[in-house]
């Protein structure tokens, strides 16, 4: 169940950030009619999921990331039409999960080796490490920041250069 409502993290944040933005350009009601609509979704998915055999209590963890996908459609939605500012969603969100997914799996096959052969503790450790390593890679691998945001970095200048020498940028 907690694995299921874990995905609502993701649509919660990008909710919240449009929202900001939305706020910002003064639709202060846009919020107010994504919750409304993802809180109706959830209503009925709790109605029909719960219910059936073998869901049970996941249909509520089901719901509620069905609750915050509907706010975030909705929202992007309108962000879209609100600002005349086109961004990638490969860039922006299918690369940043890629290269989640990405660090899940390794570090989760990194646990699951370790676990027979060292402690818990050190397995835990070592797991995190390759987390942290496999996501910088993936980061790099995936071409997620563009090149202004590189440069916005301290020694955002040098990083780049080093990293355009390496290809890992356009």
């Amino acid at each position: 169940m907690l694995a299921i409502s874990a995905i609502t993290i993701i649509f919660a944040i990008l909710t919240q950030t449009i929202n900001s933005i939305l706020q910002g350009y003064g639709n202060a009601k846009a919020p107010v009619i994504a919750l409304i609509l993802g809180v109706i979704v959830k209503i009925f998915s709790n109605i029909f999921l719960l219910p059936i055999e073998g869901i049970y209590e996941n249909g509520a963890a089901i719901g509620t990331v069905l609750c915050h996908i509907t706010s975030f459609i909705f929202v992007y939605v309108l962000l879209l039409k609100t600002i005349n500012f086109k961004f990638s969603i490969l860039r922006l969100a299918i690369r940043p999960i890629l290269a989640t997914i990405i660090m899940i799996f390794s570090s989760y096959g990194v646990y699951k080796l370790l676990i027979s052969v060292i402690s818990l503790k050190i397995a835990t450790i070592i797991a995190i490490l390759v987390a942290i390593f496999m996501f910088g890679l993936s980061v790099l691998f995936l071409r997620i920041f563009a090149k202004e945001e590189i440069q916005m970095l301290p020694n955002g200048e040098k990083l780049y250069k080093a990293l355009r020498k390496l290809k890992f940028c356009d």
